[in-house]
């Protein structure tokens, strides 16, 4: 019995603008924690053509990827300015704008990057965004909500899940329909934690 192949420990479309698209794939979003359900995950997260790619994307991937199995899409949360408390960034972005763009204000205010600020211009709401009162656009860099509608494919992934079920093996990992037959690592329905871990696994 064979569990289907699917993508594990990879990326994700995400449905960029053109404009987005072309200014940031292959710029990284630094120093930020990506969350999903209960797992929170620190690090660094690469722009793609088509979607996101990046350590805590690989760590939360097997449960990004079922999530879009059962509900078509999944959400991410984003945090843009982990070091520091959204009471912290509300109280920053209480300075007044004095004139400057909404994209320059958020650099001097809070350091914000150029990719963090083109995600917050992704938002169907953007026009309004400069009208936001400081704690509204605080919670909204804190816990930024990237829609994410299916997985790389298999080749673009580090690894897979799926593979010959447990119950058709023996404690030996041998295929209890044909005897002297072995199997073990990726060709089992197991899914490694990250790309690393999958030759001690064999």
């Amino acid at each position: 019995k064979i569990a289907p192949l699917q993508p594990a420990n990879c990326g994700f479309i995400a449905d960029w603008s053109a404009i987005f698209s072309q200014k940031f794939a292959g710029q990284p979003l630094k120093t930020i924690t990506a969350s999903f359900q209960d797992h929170t995950v620190h690090g660094e997260i690469m722009i793609t053509e088509k979607g996101i790619e990046g350590g805590p994307v690989y760590a939360l991937s097997s449960e990004l990827r079922e999530d879009i199995n059962n509900n078509g899409s999944a959400v991410l949360l984003l945090d843009l300015k982990p070091d520091l408390s959204l009471e912290a960034l509300t109280e920053r972005l209480k300075k007044p704008r004095a004139g400057k763009s909404l994209s320059n204000y958020l650099k001097g205010a809070v350091n914000l990057s150029e990719v963090a600020i083109g995600l917050l211009m992704e938002r169907p709401d953007r026009k309004t965004l400069g009208e936001y009162p400081p704690q509204k656009l605080a919670a909204l860099i804190k816990a930024y909500p990237l829609q994410l509608s299916a997985p790389f494919a298999i080749d673009r992934a580090i690894s897979t899940a799926g593979g010959v079920k447990f119950e058709s093996l023996d404690k030996n990992l041998m295929l209890l329909e044909k005897p002297g037959v072995f199997v073990a690592g990726e060709m089992l329905d197991w899914e490694a934690p990250t790309g690393g871990y999958l030759l001690q696994a064999c």
